[in-house]
């Protein structure tokens, strides 16, 4: 008799659980991996943007300023304006071409003052659309689709924002800070059309940065609003929405419980343009953060939100964990989610008087 040699159906049934099973092992495994590769490129990029706040301070004398608003004077004269502050570190990143191009004796909006929509007709269209590497991070890098709310331009997004320290109307640990309070933070906050408000030179040096420039920080990761109407932004991640606090002096511990779900509310519009256009500065979506909220747990925003500036964005990203900060140094450190808010309060303010 001849044997007939192969796999009965329960060994073949075994071989399969077999595999399936080492695959259940082996992907965490994988995707760890490439989340570990992603967090480094992430590294990598804040090391090159805090490089280069290094190189415009001691090209300039000051860091890069972002301009919150339109620009319109008080005879109601149309100025250059919301231009973030990204714009002006390009040359320090190797995108010295694409600084060349940008216009900057023109509006970065298409109607001054009605909001910052930036069309395909726009003098800085292509500038705005221009995908910059170095402002993605790989774990969120979300960078196209936000035409429908930042205009036909569809400009690309970016995922690190700039400290610019403590919401205006923040009287500190105790009460002791005087408010309305300039910034504190790295990033100075100018509305061109009033160059006297908060910083009068928009400029802010390392000088001014009296708590130590490895004790504060300069840029975070900030995750990009995707969502592309009212229902996605309402229903999107708590860490995606902005809550209304209204504008009165508070200590900061104060601020942050009055800005919470259960004693305000999450506004979609307020939310809906966050990291949708690295080249613009307007305060909905310009390119800049604060420290109220701990990282990955919500926004906050202000009654002053769009002359001033005043919009507390948090830090989030998509790391296991925490968020990775590139210190005023130049130094990255990764901030846990369960870092206490009087340390993280610290790391936003210049000039508080903390070590």
């Amino acid at each position: 008799m001849r044997r007939v040699l192969g796999f009965t159906l329960v060994e073949l049934l075994v071989v399969i659980a077999i595999i399936g099973i080492l695959v259940a092992l082996l992907l965490p495994a994988v995707q760890a991996a490439r989340e570990s590769a992603r967090r480094t490129q992430c590294v990598n990029n804040l090391k090159q943007l805090g490089l280069a706040l290094q190189n415009h301070h001691s090209a300039l004398g000051y860091f890069p300023k972002s301009q919150t608003a339109s620009g319109r004077s008080s005879n109601d004269d149309c100025e250059p304006g919301y231009y973030s502050w990204l714009v002006f570190l390009l040359p320090y990143i190797e995108q010295g071409a694409l600084y060349d191009s940008i216009d900057l004796s023109v509006n970065m909006a298409d109607a001054c003052g009605s909001g910052a929509p930036i069309s395909a007709n726009h003098a800085n269209a292509s500038a705005a659309a221009a995908v910059v590497g170095e402002l993605l991070c790989p774990s969120d890098g979300i960078s196209r689709g936000n035409a429908i709310v930042m205009g036909t331009a569809d400009p690309a997004g970016d995922n690190y924002a700039a400290n610019a320290g403590w919401p205006s109307q923040a009287s500190g640990y105790n009460g002791e800070r005087p408010t309305p309070g300039d910034y504190n933070g790295i990033v100075s906050l100018q509305n061109p059309g009033k160059p006297a408000s908060w910083h009068p030179s928009g400029k802010v040096s390392i000088k001014q940065i009296t708590d130590g420039t490895s004790n504060t920080a300069a840029v975070a990761e900030r995750l990009i609003q995707t969502g592309a109407s009212l229902d996605e932004i309402r229903n999107a991640p708590s860490r995606l929405k902005s809550f209304h606090v209204t504008g009165s002096a508070r200590p900061l511990d104060r601020m942050r419980d009055r800005c919470d779900a259960g004693a305000t509310h999450a506004d979609a519009v307020a939310a809906a343009y966050i990291g949708r256009a690295w080249i613009s500065g307007w305060t909905p979506t310009g390119p800049t953060y604060m420290h109220l909220n701990t990282p990955n747990t919500h926004h906050c925003h202000f009654q002053n939100l769009d002359a001033n500036g005043d919009f507390a964005v948090t830090p989030a990203s998509n790391h296991p964990g925490g968020v990775n900060v590139a210190m005023a140094d130049g130094h990255v450190e990764f901030v846990s989610d369960d870092v206490e808010p009087m340390a993280w309060w610290a790391l936003g303010s210049r000039d508080g008087g903390e070590r």
